[in-house]
């Protein structure tokens, strides 16, 4: 299931997002809109990208092992995983492998960092994803790869400045709330 919560800039969806989580009302931010029981451990199993640019500086392998993701893991990704990974690698290889492994952070373009992170959150293991604004900085031709490797994720709350409806599967209960009915629903002040 995908919540994509969709608002101009500046309308507090980060924050709000951050609100939640702290308030540790994920379980009941999903029953409102899922109708699902979550677990009792379950807030403390999410894995956020709400940053769009790292503070961390260091090479790629170094990043994965703060993550306890292996570097090897990248030769070894599903379809929609290996999508959104050669778009920012290019075709991943052995040889490649090495240079990907020792390439610094700080010399990959905004858009690849973001999907970086992307990646980093569904190879994490985690209940669910939050991710703000995935397809920032990312030509509209990668946007359903971006999509579509997000959606392998059980649980995932996209923050957008758009509703992500035009990707909804139609089997799945996906849903797209603007801000502010989220904030009223929820008595958000």
């Amino acid at each position: 299931m995908i919540i994509n919560i969709f608002g101009p800039s500046g309308s507090g969806k980060t924050t709000l997002m951050r609100n939640i989580l702290s308030m540790e009302s994920t379980e009941k931010f999903f029953k409102k809109y899922s109708n699902e029981v979550i677990q009792k451990d379950w807030n403390n199993r999410v894995s956020i990208s709400l940053m769009p640019i790292p503070l961390f500086r260091g090479t790629i392998s170094e990043f994965f092992d703060i993550f306890c993701i292996e570097i090897e893991d990248l030769l070894t990704l599903d379809n929609e995983l290996k999508d959104l990974a050669q778009s920012i690698f290019g075709k991943i290889n052995t040889k490649l492998l090495i240079e990907i492994a020792s390439r610094r952070i700080e010399t990959l373009s905004a858009g690849e960092i973001r999907r970086l992170f992307i990646l980093k959150s569904i190879l994490v293991e985690s209940n669910l994803m939050i991710i703000d604004e995935p397809f920032s900085n990312s030509d509209e031709k990668l946007w359903r790869k971006i999509y579509d490797s997000i959606n392998l994720k059980e649980r995932s709350i996209i923050l957008s400045h758009f509703s992500l409806q035009k990707f909804f599967d139609s089997s799945k209960n996906d849903i797209s709330i603007h801000i502010n009915d989220v904030k009223m629903i929820l008595n958000y002040q």
